[in-house]
């Protein structure tokens, strides 16, 4: 990653990666330089279009289609990167929005209607806002509010820290912020999931290239302490996964989990009955990048381990990276891959916390441009994913059985392929006339000066049948 680097499994994509990456779909973005949007007049500038039309959501087959209604939602102008984090009581939505020389990280919550006023958690200068590494907020299992947010730390292009705050007031205060890894490298250090463990206690991981700037013999990389049980690549200098838990406003020892990842997919994370589960875009010596898993058991993290076995060789990152979703033992894994040049997305069931993943499926082949996410609703999982139709991208929604068996397959919206539409996001929520599915994402207007600026459309559609709205008009506010 790091420009002075000699190594060519370590140094930044050169034009073979480029060449390697032309092979993907219209919009498929896997260049380092295609992250980063902090240092131009648009925080988006990739073609993306207007959301036209809403192909209605209908999860049982007999479920007729309706027309859409506006859900408005309280972000400005130029906001992007949404994300969304289910509570008991409905869902907050978290978006960045520029003012000025800077951004600010903003929140409102939704109750199943409509959403409340928007909130801040923090703003500032010299943040690296970027369409795919994207500020997110995560509810503690006692209702605490913990949120981040990239910050710049050198003039590479890539140095940046994660910078922390946590809310015991549903976002009325914050606390002063804090970062979970202290090797003060000028390094990547982002991609943060997280998970709680059986107390309650919070835990971040994310990517970290402390790594990429120092031999690994220094101090600096000998933070925290490496996991017993990981098993090297044997190789130094490359982009690491890992963890540490979050008591208060502070932050323990961090953990090593593996020694060798993908530099740019969003990592996963979740609870299981047998403990927590976090899954990553691994990277080998031969630049084999297929889906890995670690769990945490007895106390101890294991050997990373592959969910499934795609063989994608690739010389450059996707900025594709997987989701992971549990209930109990039940595990569900899903990523974009493109394997032997055939895009598809891939699904992954497991009946024993993770430990083996028998049950594969796949969606989209052919088409897929990935952005995936899960979750539960019911006994059945919902996997969401962008699809590439007619030169465009289709936002669509499975729902799959606990056998694997798929139930339906919905059209949600129409969108922009390149990165201009972001990472969409879902929640399900709960409300008293039944549940309901929360979807945001990255929308842009093309003006006819020339301008772009962005929005963050918002949808929700009933779960359960009856009503649904859409917005593809300008949110309020």
């Amino acid at each position: 990653m790091m420009n002075n680097s000699s190594s060519k499994t370590n140094s930044p994509i050169d034009s073979g990666d480029r060449v390697a990456c032309s092979e993907f779909l219209a919009g498929q973005l896997c260049h380092r330089s295609a992250m980063n949007d902090s240092n131009r007049g648009n925080p988006l500038t990739a073609s993306g279009s207007i959301i036209r039309a809403f192909a209605i959501l209908a999860l049982a087959l007999a479920t007729s289609s309706v027309a859409a209604a506006p859900l408005s939602n309280p972000t400005g102008p130029d906001a992007m990167a949404p994300e969304l984090a289910e509570t008991g009581s409905g869902a907050v939505l978290t978006w960045i929005e520029r003012f000025d020389n800077g951004h600010a990280l903003r929140f409102a919550t939704f109750d199943g209607e409509r959403f409340g006023e928007a909130g801040e958690i923090a703003h500032g200068t010299g943040w690296f806002a970027n369409w795919a590494d994207t500020p997110r907020l995560f509810v503690t299992p006692g209702g605490d509010w913990v949120a981040h947010w990239p910050v710049k730390s050198g003039e590479s292009t890539y140095a940046y820290d994660v910078v922390v705050s946590r809310s015991t007031d549903q976002g009325e205060s914050w606390s002063l912020p804090a970062i979970p890894h202290r090797d003060e490298t000028q390094t990547e250090h982002g991609f943060v999931s997280y998970f709680a463990d059986r107390e309650g206690t919070p835990h971040l991981v994310w990517l970290d290239g402390r790594h990429t700037a120092i031999d690994a013999d220094e101090p600096a990389a000998r933070e925290g302490h490496v996991a017993g049980n990981v098993a090297g690549h044997g190789s130094g200098a490359a982009m690491t996964l890992r963890t540490a838990s979050m008591v208060g406003a502070a932050f323990g020892p961090s953990v090593e989990l593996d020694d060798r990842v993908c530099d740019c997919c969003q990592t996963a994370s979740a609870l299981t009955g047998n403990g927590p589960v976090v899954v990553y875009r691994d990277r080998s010596d031969d630049e084999v990048r297929d889906i890995h898993i670690v769990r945490r058991v007895d106390g101890e993290w294991t050997s990373p381990a592959p969910v499934a076995e795609d063989g994608w060789v690739i010389g450059g990152c996707p900025v594709n990276g997987p989701d992971v979703a549990a209930d109990g033992v039940q595990v569900a894994a899903a990523w974009f891959t493109m394997a032997n040049h055939i895009p598809a997305v891939r699904l992954a069931l497991s009946e024993d916390a993770g430990e083996t993943f028998p049950v594969t499926r796949r969606f989209s082949e052919g088409s897929a441009l990935g952005r995936v996410q899960l979750a539960r609703h019911d006994d059945d999982w919902l996997l969401l994913w962008m699809d590439e139709v007619d030169g465009g991208a289709s936002l669509k929604l499975a729902r799959i059985g606990r056998d694997g068996e798929t139930r339906s397959v919905r059209v949600l919206a129409d969108l922009g392929p390149g990165r201009g539409s972001g990472f969409p996001r879902m929640a399900v929520v709960e409300t008293p006339r039944g549940d309901r599915l929360l979807v945001a994402w990255t929308g842009s207007d093309q003006h006819p000066s020339g301008e772009r600026t962005t929005h963050v459309r918002t949808a929700a559609f009933d779960l359960g049948g009856g009503s649904e709205g859409g917005s593809d008009s300008p949110p309020a506010g």
